[in-house]
């Protein structure tokens, strides 16, 4: 009789078009006669028995049938979100940022310059950050990851044990705070719906920011990650890619690492930070002549807004606001293993 339900089982799976399809056609072909079969049977049990174990089967059939793969979901995204979603979105997400540093950060513009000039309009650096704001409830675990990553795309990287726990310890942390919230209740919105999961939302958090994949053209070494190239910056050659974080630019300026040569525009995104484009030179002689980032902002924020404009608008201008101010993010992807990721993301104005 097992071996008659399993096959049973299998003949549905394959002849339906999908999983759904195959619960439907074991409720409606197989159990009828399960139970016109076995009702009478000598074993009293026998017919509530099987009833319990189609049960138990349908019933993980039709959860995974409603279980959407990564492509669906960004897929599903992506097709469902209007323009107006991303405006209201990302105002929720910028009013639910009770972790932003804007007010306890000095910045300090200077001179405003240009990409083509070298010459150095700012003497002083452009950031200075006490050690209160270093030790914040989601800036600290941020920070934590600096030292898990090498800046040249083509030098291995292992993660370690250690590592990998930072990694989680960062994403759990983050998935307290309002920003990341606003993000998943708008996904679950959309019909993501195995995101009320907790784990589901650490696994798609961990998909997104920290999957390995290779930059250099030969794809050999899998060195580089969403996360090494937004929120700090690596080196092909002679380019600085990447480089959008504040928090990581004033670390490097501490370190005497980067040498920041002014301002190119701004944005002020009313008390709540700035977008700043800018032109710098790292480890001495690496010129970064035009880097956009937030300054101010909080890592949940800026991680909630590009994963929202990666999933919306992947490879294109993702239109947000805050008070009544305008701006974008640009979003980059890339396949790895027919995986598609975040290459790079920014704000521009």
């Amino acid at each position: 009789m097992k071996c008659a339900i399993v096959l049973l089982l299998c003949l549905a799976a394959c002849q339906a078009d999908d999983l759904a399809s195959a619960a439907g056609q074991i409720f409606n072909n197989i159990l009828p006669n399960l139970i016109k079969n076995q009702a009478t049977s000598s074993d009293g049990n026998s017919a509530q028995n099987t009833l319990q174990q189609i049960g138990t089967v349908v019933g993980g059939v039709v959860d995974y049938a409603k279980t959407k793969s990564y492509e669906d979901l960004l897929k599903t995204v992506q097709d469902s979100t209007t323009d107006e979603d991303l405006l209201r979105v990302s105002e929720e997400m910028f009013n639910a940022d009770i972790n932003n540093a804007f007010n306890y950060i000095q910045v300090n513009l200077q001179g405003q310059t240009s990409p083509m000039s070298k010459d150095d309009k700012a003497p002083a650096n452009l950031l200075a950050v006490s050690d209160n704001v270093w030790n914040g409830p989601t800036i600290k675990p941020f920070v934590a990851l600096f030292d898990n990553y090498h800046k040249n795309v083509i030098r291995p990287e292992f993660v370690t044990p250690n590592e990998e726990s930072e990694q989680t310890t960062y994403i759990n942390t983050i998935l307290a705070t309002g920003p990341i919230r606003s993000l998943m209740s708008f996904l679950v919105s959309k019909g993501l719906t195995q995101l009320n999961e907790y784990q589901e939302q650490v696994n798609l958090l961990k998909k997104i920011w920290f999957t390995k994949y290779a930059r250099h053209w030969t794809g050999l070494c899998k060195c580089s990650c969403a996360f090494e190239n937004i929120f700090m910056a690596e080196l092909k050659s002679n380019d600085v890619l990447g480089l959008h974080s504040w928090l990581f630019f004033a670390k490097r300026e501490q370190d005497h690492k980067a040498n920041y040569l002014g301002y190119v525009s701004k944005l002020d995104l009313a008390g709540k930070g700035l977008i700043l484009k800018q032109h710098s030179i790292l480890s001495e002689t690496k010129d970064a002549p035009e880097v956009t980032m937030f300054v101010g902002t909080s890592p949940e924020l800026e991680t909630a807004l590009y994963t929202l404009c990666f999933m919306a608008r992947p490879d294109g201008q993702c239109r947000l606001r805050y008070n009544n101010v305008p701006f974008t993010i640009q979003t980059k992807t890339l396949k790895s293993e027919n995986v598609k990721l975040i290459d790079t993301a920014y704000p521009v104005f």
